[in-house]
């Protein structure tokens, strides 16, 4: 009996040894060759992950380039209150407005993905105006004012035409509708002073493109635009007083720069619009007036701070001067903008 066993141990040992390679290639077999290949070969150097730039909250005023992912929607708002020391005349000199001029302006900011690459936004802005010390009274002796209203929405798209690459810049062609008349503009009160004209009175066709470049450690934006728009409305019965916009250039530029180690980004902005004719013509057109929302040839720079709070929320502070400009109002407008991606 003990011989048997013996036996029979060692037929299993021996048995082991010669099953055991097959066994071992039989799992490989039924793992599939993902488990063959798990190991890496000796030697083989590891993939190198491109560097990509650093979260921003993105520019105020500037429109930024990268469209929002596919399929979601984030949602802004700016709180931007504004001071008219002067007026710009027309030979770009700063002139006393003899009045003491606000306004109010809150923008809300609806922005959607809806496939990649393409990203579609509507703007509407709550606006609230007001004036004391009228020096020129109004018909009942008027000398201050006030006015609240929403004033023209903006409709605009915008699809990534090319990718930022190692030397060129990402481009976005943008078209849509700068303005769309809903503010009023047009049938004055003469005893508001002008403060109940929180529309331009036009349908403004955009079209440009936006520029992006991470140029380490800075990201630069820019904007190129061309607007059109298409005047609607007359200030009232006598049809030779139109509400004119002007055709105009956007020009800006904006530049960020994300302090190491922290949720701050210091942001620098340039404005401008450029027209090129005046509001008063000879002859019929001698009436024709501006309305409040209407760009005038403008330059002016726009510092800040940025504040990424969460993954979704996001805050900048800034403010905005004018600089020089032409036949047109000078402001300066400090501004709280808010952001939350859904």
């Amino acid at each position: 009996m003990r011989a048997v066993l013996t036996w029979l141990a060692l037929g299993c040992f021996f048995g082991g040894l010669i099953l055991a390679p097959a066994a071992k290639a039989l799992a490989q077999a039924v793992a599939g060759p993902q488990a063959i290949m798990e190991k890496p070969q000796e030697g083989a150097k590891p993939e190198e992950k491109k560097e990509t730039a650093p979260t921003t909250v993105g520019p105020i005023a500037c429109d930024t380039c990268i469209p929002i992912e596919t399929g979601h929607f984030a949602l802004s708002t700016v709180a931007a209150l504004s001071f008219y020391p002067g007026v710009f005349s027309n030979n770009w000199r700063t002139v006393n407005p003899h009045a003491d001029i606000h306004t109010f302006y809150m923008p809300w900011k609806l922005t959607y993905g809806p496939t990649k690459d393409l990203e579609i936004y509507i703007i509407a802005p709550f606006i609230t105006n007001w004036v004391s010390g009228v020096e020129a009274a109004g018909p009942n002796g008027e000398t201050s004012a006030s006015y609240s209203g929403i004033g023209d929405l903006t409709l605009m798209g915008k699809y990534n035409l090319l990718p930022e690459g190692d030397i060129m810049p990402a481009v976005t062609g943008v078209a849509g509708l700068a303005s769309i008349p809903t503010g009023h503009a047009s049938h004055l009160n003469a005893a508001k002073l002008g403060m109940d004209a929180v529309g331009t009175g036009a349908l403004t066709f955009t079209s440009g493109v936006n520029l992006y470049k991470w140029l380490k450690p800075f990201l630069v934006y820019s904007n190129i635009w061309m607007n059109n728009p298409i005047n609607i409305y007359k200030l009232g019965p006598d049809p030779t007083r139109t509400v004119r916009s002007r055709d105009y250039v956007t020009f800006n530029l904006a530049g960020e720069y994300p302090i190491p180690n922290s949720k701050f980004v210091v942001l620098l902005e340039m404005y401008s619009n450029w027209t090129w004719s005046n509001l008063t013509q000879p002859g019929t057109n001698a009436n024709l007036i501006q309305g409040y929302q209407t760009p005038e040839t403008v330059l002016g720079v726009l510092p800040g701070i940025e504040f990424l709070a969460t993954e979704k929320l996001s805050m900048s502070a800034g403010a905005s001067f004018d600089l020089v400009g032409k036949n047109g109002v000078k402001k300066y407008t400090p501004m709280l903008y808010m952001s939350y991606a859904f």
